[in-house]
C-alpha cells in the first residue's frame, strides 16, 4: 500500500469499531491524520480506539460518540466536534444497518425507517452539519459508501411511497435501497459543491470477510453460506485501502463525483442513480425528513440547467 503524510488532516469516519471502518482508521492513524472513529458503543468504540491508537503508535485518535440512526444524536455529535476541532478535512460515511435479524419495518424516534435513516438520512444530515467546516478546510473531501450487492438490482430506483417500508420489507432490500440512495446522494451532492473546494466520492464495498462476531446470531445454513464467501473474500484491511486512496491520495484533490472499486478502479451504477430528477426528489425528501431549512451546497445554477 502507497505510504501517504497526511499529518496535518482531521478525519471522521463513522461505523469505527470494526471491520472496514476499524482497519481504515488504523491505516488513516498510520499516515499520521487525526482520526475521530464515530461510534455508537462505548464500550466497543473505547476498545476501537485503544487497539488502533497502540497499532499506530499515535495518540491523535479519539472516541465520538454517535448513533447514526438518531438525528438527535447526529445534531449532539456536530455540535461537540465543531466546538473541539477547527478543521475537518474528510468525512467518511462508513456506518450501516444490515442486520438480518429484522423481519419486519422499526421506526427510528424521528419517524423514519430504520434502515434507510442510519444508511442514508444520517449520512446526509451530517454532512449537512459539517460542510461549513468542510468548506472552510478546503480541499476536502466527503467519502460514501455503497456495496457491490448493487450490482444484483440493476433497475433498483428510489421507491418515495415505500421509504417506510410498509409497503414491502426485507432487510436484504431495504438495505441496498439505502445504498442506492449514497450513490445517487453521492453524484448530487458532489455536482452541487463543484467549485467548492469539497470533493465528494463514493466506495462501492465487495466481497468483504465479516468477523465472527456479527455472525453468531444467524442460522446454520446462513453460517455455511457464509464459510463458502469468504474464501473469495477480500480482508477488511484491503478493502479499507480503497477508503484510505481516496481520503488520502494528493492526485485525487479535484476529483469528484467517482464511484469507485479499488484505487483507480471505477465502478458503474445503474442507469437509475444518474437520474437528475430522482436525485433531486430524494434531495428534497432526505432535507424534509432530516429538517434541514437551508439547503446547503445548492449551487447557483441548479434550477437553470
Amino acid at each position: 500500500m502507497q505510504k501517504y503524510d497526511i499529518s496535518d488532516k482531521t478525519i471522521i469516519i463513522t461505523g469505527a469499531n470494526s471491520g472496514i471502518g476499524k482497519a481504515a482508521s488504523l491505516q488513516l492513524a498510520q499516515a499520521g491524520a487525526t482520526v475521530v472513529m464515530a461510534c455508537r458503543s462505548p464500550e466497543r468504540g473505547a476498545q476501537a480506539v485503544e487497539d488502533v491508537r497502540k497499532t499506530a503508535n499515535s495518540s491523535r485518535v479519539e472516541l465520538m460518540l454517535v448513533d447514526m440512526s438518531s438525528q438527535a444524536s447526529i445534531r449532539q455529535f456536530a455540535e461537540k466536534f465543531l466546538a473541539q476541532y477547527p478543521r475537518l478535512d474528510v468525512l467518511i460515511h462508513n456506518a450501516a444497518n444490515f442486520d438480518h435479524r429484522q423481519k419486519k419495518p422499526a421506526l427510528t424516534p424521528d419517524g423514519s425507517e430504520t434502515v434507510f435513516a442510519t444508511n442514508h438520512l444520517g449520512p446526509f444530515l451530517m454532512t449537512h452539519l459539517l460542510l461549513d467546516r468542510l468548506k472552510a478546510s478546503a480541499p476536502s473531501r466527503v467519502i460514501t459508501v455503497a456495496s457491490k450487492g448493487l450490482m444484483t438490482y440493476p433497475f433498483l430506483d428510489i421507491e418515495f411511497d415505500n421509504l417506510d417500508g410498509k409497503k414491502k420489507f426485507s432487510m436484504q432490500h431495504a438495505y441496498y435501497h439505502s445504498k442506492q440512495a449514497q450513490v445517487m446522494f453521492t453524484f448530487d451532492l458532489a455536482r452541487r459543491l463543484e467549485g467548492a473546494g469539497v470533493t465528494v466520492n463514493c466506495v462501492r464495498v465487495g466481497n468483504v470477510a465479516i468477523p465472527d462476531e456479527r455472525l453468531d446470531h444467524l442460522p446454520k445454513w446462513m453460517l455455511k453460506m457464509y464459510e463458502a464467501k469468504r474464501k473469495f473474500a477480500l480482508t477488511p484491511e484491503k478493502m479499507a485501502e480503497t477508503y484510505t486512496w481516496l481520503a488520502a491520495d494528493p492526485s485525487l484533490e479535484t476529483v469528484t463525483g467517482g464511484y469507485w472499486d479499488a484505487p483507480d478502479v471505477a465502478a458503474r451504477a445503474n442507469k437509475n442513480a444518474g437520474n437528475r430528477e430522482t436525485q433531486e426528489r430524494l434531495w428534497e425528501v432526505s432535507a424534509g425528513l432530516t429538517h434541514i431549512e437551508n439547503h446547503q451546497g445548492e449551487s447557483n445554477d441548479h434550477h437553470s440547467n
